[in-house]
């Protein structure tokens, strides 16, 4: 299959939940990331046509991000002078941070910057080399080695990142990672900070380009 295909399966899919909610239209807005190349773009366009939809519009994702924003909140807005918002959108693997402009009938996107390789996966490699060193050290086996190995503690050390945002610690559980030898780790917030601090780094990066880009 090619990935038009596949992702027509997905649409065809959620298609029908929205036939199920009383929402039969074929006609669809489809967002992309703002660093999309036409031929990604055309290629979602495809895709909705294999799926037998209509797309009447691609527009970036933190484009309609705004929009919702927008929307949402008009009553709020100012009449006269613009109330300039930023948007920070960090997905699995990409961090874009959006700066747009706000009146009551009036919505204009200042700048889009992307950092295609800054998500939540790049937080979770740093924890899987920590705990997988330790772990080798401790039995004389790396499970960093081995691709099964590496997908379980990246499927456990995502879970206990989530918590982290709320709790100040978190336990990482795995029963027989390797050789039938358990890992059971406690991992503190500020440990968790302190092992994601390159990514924080390019963070801020990334948050600096945009303002200094958008002239505000």
């Amino acid at each position: 299959y090619t990935v038009e295909q596949i992702l027509a399966f997905y649409l065809k899919k959620l298609h029908e939940f929205y036939v199920k909610a009383d929402a039969p239209t074929k006609d669809v807005v489809l967002t992309i990331p703002s660093y999309a190349s036409n031929t990604e773009r055309q290629s979602l366009v495809d895709a909705c046509e294999i799926a037998g939809l209509k797309c009447l519009r691609v527009i970036n994702e933190s484009t309609a991000i705004a929009y919702n924003y927008g929307f949402f909140r008009k009553g709020d807005l100012p009449t006269e002078t613009e109330r300039f918002v930023a948007f920070v959108d960090m997905g699995h693997s990409k961090t874009t941070v959006t700066i747009a402009a706000f009146k009551q009938k009036e919505a204009r996107i200042i700048v889009h910057k992307s950092d295609r390789n800054l998500g939540g996966r790049d937080m979770d490699y740093q924890i899987m080399l920590k705990i997988g060193e330790e772990f080798q050290k401790k039995y004389g086996d790396d499970p960093r080695a081995q691709v099964r190995c590496r997908l379980r503690m990246y499927e456990t050390i995502e879970k206990a990142r989530k918590l982290l945002s709320g709790d100040s610690e978190a336990m990482i559980a795995i029963d027989y990672l390797l050789n039938e030898e358990d890992l059971n780790r406690k991992m503190t917030r500020d440990e968790f900070e302190q092992l994601i601090d390159p990514q924080m780094r390019q963070f801020t990066t990334l948050l600096r380009d945009t303002l200094a880009a958008s002239g505000k």
